[in-house]
């Protein structure tokens, strides 16, 4: 199944193992782009670092497929595993996405908030400082997640750069969900 998957020709048709150099050159010959990442150790979108599993090819190339990782190997640079990531119907989706804007200063996020006439909630109770934002130091470049409870779970908006900007998506989130038309209650 793997053999006939658009990865797995990619995989067969690719020379065993590739430099940074190479792979780089291959992806400007297909014309694919590496979809670059500022959050991860690798510096690309995909592609992780794990040397637990193999030593002398310590970067995963991985996609999320129907919900789920998967894995699409294991590769001797960051480059290489980003050109199979490229390869993908996934990654090709993704890098014909308009660019993703720049993230909010807290002044900008301030600033439009009263320009689109929504109030930023504040909470003492919260590191944050704003109700439904969250502070995970552990994500890099947007530690701030927007977060909702709908229907009693847990729904997360993004992660954001500033706690203004996740409270800003929190209050349109908000409301949005005040202006969508409610179903009648059924007995």
């Amino acid at each position: 199944c793997y053999a006939r998957s658009p990865e797995g020709r990619a995989a067969a048709a690719m020379p065993p193992e590739m430099t940074a150099e190479e792979a780089l050159r291959q992806a400007e010959a297909e014309g694919l782009t590496l979809l670059r990442s500022e959050g991860g150790s690798t510096g690309f979108k995909g592609v992780r670092f794990d040397s637990s599993r193999n030593r002398s090819k310590p970067y995963q190339a991985r996609v999320q497929r129907g919900g789920k990782a998967v894995s699409l190997g294991y590769f001797v640079t960051p480059e290489e595993a980003a050109l199979v990531v490229a390869r993908t119907p996934e990654a090709q989706v993704a890098a014909a996405a308009p660019p993703e804007p720049p993230p909010m200063t807290a002044e900008e996020a301030l600033r439009q908030a009263e320009a689109e006439g929504l109030t930023l909630l504040r909470s003492d109770r919260s590191i944050s400082g704003y109700k439904c934002v969250v502070f995970d130091s552990s994500s890099r470049g947007k530690p701030y997640q927007a977060k909702v409870s709908r229907g009693g779970k847990n729904v997360s908006l993004g992660y954001l750069a500033t706690a203004e900007e996740a409270a800003l998506v929190v209050a349109r989130d908000s409301a949005a969900q005040a202006a969508a038309p409610q179903l009648p209650a059924t007995s």
